[in-house]
């Protein structure tokens, strides 16, 4: 029987790579003719640590769920294998000092109701920040891992997507449309007529500044219910998420032959569509990294006593949902919500100086909920220089007044990241 138990909660520790090499001296006793084998002369295509060990990513997820959906990280834990006790320690991807630069953005000025931000490396899916706050409450509770959120306009990702890869659309094309950006009536999508009210934005103005009538009309005229729905799925709507946290799935009410509910679904006016903060994240990276959908990892490695490792998350890989073109495309649509749209004031000055080089593009979305109530507030999206990457979900909910926006939290958590040297 193989089981893992919990055994000291001592909070977050810096993510390790360990390797064979530098256990030079460290040897493995087998029980096999009663030979003792240094580890390099060990192959890794031969001998699994799943095989050895039965520490699994679903044992993982099982074991240290009730500890981080507690908003803690158990770093002492203890295998049990075979009869035996191996005391090990886990090592996280977390990143303390973006986790840090988070905390401190959201307690600025008080802080919001609640809020949330989830942060990864768009190559790799491993989790960098994970950072849950309340302002009135004990923060015992991880708001990451819930998908209760309307979606909102973060939605918006998806059917833009849905239609450039499907050849409907690119960033550059112009819709027309009747009435205010934030609205969505029946008359202007149904029965939309050209007039001289009517206005044409291309569609990268029309996702940048969230505009409804064009998004619900894109998805019902263009992209079509099936195909929105399928295109749900695979950006993981519906799905169980390839992960080792116990997240909660986003889910959306869509229903494909309903006419109004693609529209709503489309335009991400309705509360049945919902998202988690770290899914939320994963459909930012989805964009940063040409066009997968990446397991989302937070346990880098399991350590024992003397060194061994006995789980390691590897290198894994995400599924192409997406082409590379579209990705690029989504990306040109999310650094417009940046520079001329709905984010635009929460990056006033922000490409000076050490942040010159950094790309940024995200997708804002704000929609009222019940679960917890109030009103939410996302910025969803990525960030970049060189080689270094990062994707990201932030989430702000307030009951009455606004304290911090979610923009804001990105940009600090942005600045933290991209003005340290590595």
């Amino acid at each position: 029987m193989i089981a893992i138990s919990a055994a000291t909660s001592i909070g977050q520790q810096n993510s390790r790579r360990l390797s064979w090499g530098w256990r030079v001296s460290l040897s493995v006793t087998l029980l096999m003719a009663g030979l003792v084998i240094a580890p390099q002369q060990i192959s890794t295509r031969l001998w699994q640590r799943e095989d050895a060990w039965g520490v699994d990513q679903a044992l993982v997820r099982e074991t240290l769920a009730p500890a981080i959906q507690a908003n803690r990280y158990l770093q002492r834990i203890v295998i049990h294998h075979e009869g035996k006790q191996f005391p090990a320690t886990v090592h996280y991807t977390l990143d303390p000092g973006l986790q840090d630069a988070a905390k401190a953005a959201f307690e600025q000025q008080g802080g919001p109701d609640y809020g949330v931000f989830a942060a990864l490396d768009p190559d790799s899916g491993r989790i960098l920040a994970l950072v849950s706050h309340r302002r009135e409450a004990d923060n015992d509770q991880n708001l990451a891992l819930r998908a209760s959120y309307p979606a909102a306009s973060v939605f918006k990702i998806v059917t833009a997507a849905a239609a450039v890869d499907l050849g409907q659309a690119s960033a550059a094309t112009e819709l027309p449309f009747n009435g205010k950006t934030t609205s969505l009536y029946r008359r202007n999508v149904l029965h939309h007529r050209d007039t001289k009210w009517t206005r044409r934005l291309p569609l990268k103005t029309a996702f940048a500044k969230s505009v409804n009538t064009v998004f619900g009309r894109l998805g019902l005229y263009s992209v079509g219910g099936t195909a929105l729905a399928d295109y749900a799925s695979r950006f993981g709507f519906g799905q169980a998420l390839d992960t080792d946290l116990a997240l909660e799935p986003s889910v959306t009410g869509l229903d494909p032959a309903d006419d109004w509910s693609v529209v709503e679904t489309a335009a991400g006016y309705t509360r049945t569509t919902t998202l988690s903060p770290v899914h939320g994240a994963l459909l930012a990276a989805s964009a940063a990294n040409g066009g997968h959908l990446l397991p989302a990892t937070l346990v880098d490695t399991i350590v024992d006593d003397n060194g061994l490792i006995i789980y390691d998350r590897g290198n894994l890989g995400g599924q192409a949902i997406i082409s590379p073109h579209t990705a690029a495309e989504i990306r040109t649509m999310l650094r417009e919500t940046v520079q001329a749209g709905s984010a635009r004031s929460s990056f006033s000055g922000f490409f000076r100086g050490a942040m010159a080089q950094v790309e940024v593009g995200g997708k804002t979305g704000s929609l009222s909920g019940l679960d917890p109530q109030g009103r939410y507030d996302w910025f969803v999206g990525y960030a970049r220089a060189g080689p270094k990457k990062l994707a990201f979900a932030a989430l702000c909910i307030n009951r009455d007044f606004w304290y911090v926006k979610s923009a804001f939290v990105a940009r600090k958590a942005i600045e933290h990241y991209f003005g340290t040297v590595d």
